[in-house]
């Protein structure tokens, strides 16, 4: 059963439509609180009407003789029809005929003698009733369509307010505080959860409901039909339950409660609150939706990072160990054949292809704090000159085909930093540029000292970074297209520059030279950050 069988509940068509009118409050002057003293008033001001009507046409008739004065009453007739309804005009012309037969011959008697004044008294008793059908008419139509715009802009508003609402518990408290208000009602929202029904009231706190309730709000659910009080369904429980559903399937379930006894909605409102319900049914597979494609966008990303570590592993640990592990398993096996020179050699590799892991290891360590939010820096006055240093000797295997300058101005103030954090971004910064820039060709470490910041930049001369994927090269696992046979890396060195830079507060761009080609990194870390202090 759906909520327009609960209007067959109704007396018939006429008594329904009539009953629609007085709520809606057409008649709402004639009665306005249905009281006897309400009724009293309007007849007193119908019969003053008349009483004024009555003695305009007494002057009329002094003044100048007229046939019929009748005429003088239809104006209060109508006025009455169009103020008061069909009764009160009926009133004022059955008053008004009362008058003037009284006043025509014979004079003070309500008999009609002339024939001429009866024929009279019929055409306007004909005339003013048909004048009082359509005033009443066009005053119905007029509230009809009053009230239709009242309800288009309380539709209107309802949707502006889901539509500004992005989750279902947005949506719980925007709807239940709307819906309840247009109907003077108390209303919760009931969403699956778990295999049952959570129920949220208009402020989002949980209700809890009695095994009854909870009973006839599944089976609203699940049949999709009304239940509860007023649907012959469950007629113990408080509340009306209706369902909330959509081409997909049920969503939810509203509950509407309110103290006075018997049916909670009008015929008005169960129209209005049907309307509510499927606007608020969809909104609510909107963000269901919205949840969904949220959760498989994160499931996709974190296959693809996962993809990612697994590539990077695959190559950046498998080709340093199958390094190490040749050069170990020859000198151990044959190392009397080699002569020093060769045997040193072999040391080096082994051991430069070991402090690789060893980065590799530290960076994959560093993101994982990133990712986790577990990187909490503490900062302390830093020398620039020992940072520079620092990063220098820390990377001198990296940049030993290289010529690494530094432009450092004199008398540099000392900058709140944590000097591991920043080392270790300089130092992947000039692995970076060690292994797109050329051998032989220079590196260079400048600092500028701004009023408010302090800016390091790191230069190279290799390829420069392809304009498309300037936006891209500090995501981690991405891997800029490597030249000359050279190792592109995991793709993780820039990430956590990022991320230790960002963590102290700066910032970090990239760009390529003007000049040739070659790229630059620029780092800008604050001046004004307190000594001691923790990001």
């Amino acid at each position: 059963m759906q909520m327009s069988e609960i209007l067959e509940r109704s007396p018939s068509p006429r008594a329904r439509a009539a009953q629609a009118l007085l709520e809606r409050g057409l008649f709402a002057e004639l009665a306005p609180d249905g009281s006897l003293p309400a009724r009293l008033r309007v007849v007193v001001a119908c019969a003053l009407l008349v009483a004024a009507a009555a003695a305009v046409g007494l002057v009329i008739e002094s003044l100048s003789h007229v046939p019929n004065i009748l005429l003088v009453f239809l104006p209060v007739v109508r006025f009455a029809a169009g103020r008061y309804g069909f009764w009160a005009a009926t009133a004022s012309s059955a008053l008004s005929i009362a008058i003037t037969s009284f006043f025509t011959p014979p004079v003070y008697s309500f008999a009609v003698s002339d024939p001429a004044n009866v024929w009279a008294l019929l055409m306007f008793t004909v005339v003013a009733a048909f004048t009082s059908s359509l005033a009443t008419q066009l005053r119905q139509r007029a509230a009809a369509v009053a009230e239709h715009g009242r309800v288009l802009e309380q539709l209107y508003a309802f949707s502006t307010r889901l539509a500004a609402a992005s989750s279902p518990q947005e949506l719980v408290r925007a709807s239940a505080e709307r819906i309840g208000s247009m109907v003077g009602a108390s209303a919760v929202v009931l969403l699956p959860e778990r295999g049952g029904l959570r129920a949220l009231d208009a402020a989002g706190e949980p209700v809890e409901l009695d095994a009854p309730e909870q009973h006839a709000a599944a089976w609203c659910l699940e049949h999709k039909q009304p239940a509860g009080r007023g649907t012959g369904r469950f007629e113990g429980v408080p509340r009306l339950y209706l369902p909330l559903a959509t081409a997909g399937g049920s969503v939810g379930v509203l509950g509407l409660a309110r103290d006075p006894p018997g049916p909670i909605l009008s015929v008005d409102q169960t129209r209005l609150v049907d309307a509510l319900s499927r606007q608020l049914a969809v909104s609510l597979e909107r963000a269901r939706l919205a949840e969904e494609m949220r959760a498989n966008e994160v499931l996709a990303e974190t296959e693809k990072l996962r993809t990612a570590l697994l590539t990077s592993i695959t190559h950046d640990l498998k080709t340093p160990l199958a390094s190490i592990l040749g050069n170990v398993t020859s000198l151990r096996a044959y190392g009397h054949l080699y002569d020093p020179d060769t045997r040193e050699d072999m040391l080096s590799q082994a051991e430069e292809e070991t402090l690789r892991l060893d980065r590799f290891v530290d960076n994959l360590l560093h993101m994982t704090r990133i990712d986790a939010g577990a990187l909490k820096p503490a900062f302390e006055n830093v020398d620039l000159a020992d940072l520079v240093g620092a990063a220098l000797a820390r990377a001198e295997k990296l940049t030993a085909q290289h010529v690494v300058r530094t432009e450092l101005p004199p008398n540099l103030p000392m900058v709140p930093l944590n000097f591991v954090l920043a080392e270790h971004a300089l130092v992947n910064l000039l692995d970076n540029a060690a292994k797109y820039a050329p051998a032989g060709s220079v590196i260079t470490i400048a600092v500028e000292d701004r009023p408010d910041d302090i800016v390091l930049v790191v230069t190279d001369e290799g390829p420069g970074i392809p304009p498309e994927d300037l936006e891209r090269i500090f995501q981690r696992f991405f891997r800029a297209s490597a030249t000359d046979h050279r190792r592109a890396g995991a793709g993780l060195g820039l990430a956590i520059c990022k991320g230790f830079v960002e963590a102290m507060g700066g910032r970090i761009t990239a760009r390529n030279r003007t000049d040739r080609t070659g790229a630059v990194f620029t780092v800008t870390l604050p001046k004004q950050r307190i000594a001691g202090t923790s990001g």
